[in-house]
């Protein structure tokens, strides 16, 4: 197969090239409306099953789909088998990024503990959509994507809420600094990793598996 030597930019759809500028028409969309339909930020918050936003779970898995159809599962295993990777994954995401965002909460907002305590929360809430869009746009490795997606919002679903723990109550008072309390749902966080990435994921492997079953995966 012939090497595409064209630039990055020539390479991309419309759709990817522009990105940026989707993304702010839709922010200023997003303003625009806020302040034209009073009320509207309360209808759409009210449209919710089990406490999830539809509007938002279908926005992520309308997002996340393609890309997720576009991964070659088959190929997982060789993912699963490179420790290297998963520990490294498990360490940035788990240990270093907690612990550098705890330092930056208490660095910037020591006098503001609503957000010193948001951003503390945000460190330990790993990204699942983005995370599978910037890999995609960046041409890298969607298997091992996927695999390392799904292997921290696992490690999510089990560690958050005693990692919140530690670092608003336990580390704050081993430090002798103010410690604060946060509410954490095991079964809301359960139910949001299932639903913005067990849905899509689903989905995508189906569309692989039938589609490469019907047809080939070279057509595929």
């Amino acid at each position: 197969m012939a090497l595409d030597t064209r630039p990055v930019s020539a390479r991309l759809s419309t759709l990817d090239r522009y990105l940026p500028v989707w993304i702010l028409a839709a922010m200023l969309l997003g303003i625009g409306l806020g302040r034209l339909v009073p009320g509207l930020n309360h209808a759409l918050e009210s449209v919710q099953v089990a406490g999830v936003s539809l509007p938002i779970a279908l926005g992520l898995l309308i997002m996340m789909y393609p890309v997720l159809a576009k991964v070659r599962y088959h190929e997982t295993g060789r993912v699963l088998g490179d420790r290297r990777l998963l520990i490294a994954s498990i360490l940035i995401n788990w240990v270093i990024a907690p612990a550098i965002m705890f330092a930056l909460a208490w660095a910037l907002l020591s006098d503001l503990p609503e957000y010193r305590t948001g951003l503390i929360i945000v460190g330990l809430a790993r990204c699942i959509a983005m995370v599978l869009i910037w890999n995609d746009l960046a041409c890298g490795d969607r298997e091992a994507a996927a695999v390392l997606v799904a292997l921290n919002s696992v490690f999510q679903v089990v560690a958050f809420g005693a990692l919140g723990w530690f670092y608003l109550q336990v580390l704050p008072a081993w430090l002798g600094l103010p410690t604060t309390s946060a509410e954490f749902s095991a079964a809301s966080i359960t139910l949001s990793v299932l639903v913005f990435l067990g849905i899509p994921l689903a989905a995508g492997y189906l569309t692989r598996a039938l589609g490469e079953r019907a047809r080939g995966r070279d057509w595929y």
